[in-house]
């Protein structure tokens, strides 16, 4: 079973890989940005740690998903309820990862802009 687990953790893990490196990749920029802003740095990082941390729990929960519905003898409706629940938890998560990140964005930005005229 543990076999099983790291087959299909290794297979998720190539199936979002360029996501993944990008979160990497971001968090590194952050932290190399940090002296230059280090609230927008903050923000960008707890929300790429956030969506990396999301990506274990899902995929742990969505492995083991299955066995816990066939424990629970769970209805086809049932199933697919759970799944539905389960999938809406991960979108409010990444909906939350993609706040911070338009937050981290528009933080530390000018209040006025001023109206250019011709002349």
């Amino acid at each position: 079973m543990r076999d099983g687990f790291i087959y299909y953790f290794l297979m998720m893990t190539v199936r979002r890989l360029p996501m993944l490196l990008l979160a990497f990749g971001g968090i590194i920029f952050a932290f190399v940005r940090w002296k230059l802003s280090p609230r927008v740095s903050l923000m960008t990082v707890i929300a790429l740690a956030i969506y990396l941390f999301d990506f274990v729990i899902y995929t742990t929960v969505l492995y083991a998903l299955p066995k816990l519905t066939r424990s629970m003898e769970l209805s086809v409706y049932g199933q697919r309820w759970l799944n539905s629940v389960v999938s809406f938890c991960e979108d409010f998560v990444f909906a939350t990862v993609i706040i911070l990140l338009v937050a981290a964005a528009f933080t530390l930005r000018g209040g006025k802009t001023e109206a250019v005229t011709a002349s």
